[in-house]
């Protein structure tokens, strides 16, 4: 993602639409992109890496808010598909890709593999799956249906802690040879594994996680805060989070 589409075609406006919004409140995410600075540095890797591949057909894992599944929407002739274990979730998603009139995105539940047997073989050039591996039940499971659905050369990319410890609710503690050995061993090819959020995109994340209480600060400060953090790499060699592209031979 480029600095000028960062800030001027921003990640998540399309949240906006969300019913639980106000008018004040869908006008600055309209503006400004979804309101979480984790999520936004975050989405400039993932993206960056995203768009050196083929990407007529994506499908976002624990799509969640539906970020991602509406930003590769935006682009007509990619079809989209959401994937979320919270039906609330996949709802409110639903109702945004309506108000938006986009006619390549879809969503549905399901959790992990579950969520994935509703889905041909070989039906996608690309899978994203950001933030959610840690939480899945059976990991490699997940990985070997991932492999399934991608098409020949189709693309997995995952971004996952590697905090060394496990945090409420995940299940799978990531490391880089953990990474390496879950992809090869479900039949994957390793393109690369990056460290990500060093210790000065942590201390954004951590002061931004202070003020987001208190919504006028985060409004003020949001806008300031994504124009300091393009001056650091999110990429860094003591990063405590793990970018990985892999590829279906």
């Amino acid at each position: 993602m480029s600095r000028v589409n960062d800030l001027w075609n921003p990640f998540g406006k399309e949240y906006a639409w969300a019913p639980r919004w106000n008018f004040l409140e869908r006008w600055y995410i309209r503006t400004f992109g979804v309101v979480d600075l984790h999520n936004r540095l975050r989405a400039r890797v993932v993206i960056r890496e995203a768009v050196k591949f083929k990407k007529e057909d994506v499908l976002d894992l624990g799509s969640g808010t539906g970020c991602y599944s509406f930003y590769f929407s935006r682009w007509p002739s990619t079809q989209v598909w959401g994937v979320d274990i919270n039906e609330s979730r996949i709802v409110d998603c639903e109702t945004i890709t309506k108000q938006l009139g986009r006619n390549n995105l879809r969503f549905s539940s399901g959790d992990g593999h579950y969520g994935l047997q509703l889905f041909d073989s070989k039906s996608f050039d690309a899978v994203l799956a950001i933030e959610v591996l840690q939480y899945l039940s059976d990991t490699r499971l997940t990985l070997f249906e991932i492999h399934r659905i991608l098409k020949k050369g189709g693309i997995l990319i995952g971004h996952v802690p590697a905090l060394g410890y496990l945090r409420e609710f995940e299940k799978t503690l990531f490391d880089d040879e953990k990474i390496r050995q879950l992809l090869i061993g479900s039949g994957f090819e390793v393109v690369s594994i990056i460290p990500t959020f060093g210790r000065t995109t942590q201390k954004l994340c951590r002061f931004f996680k202070q003020i987001i209480r208190f919504k006028v600060m985060v409004a003020l400060l949001l806008p300031f805060l994504l124009v300091v953090s393009f001056a650091f790499k999110i990429e860094s060699s003591n990063g405590t989070y793990r970018l990985f592209v892999a590829r279906k031979s």
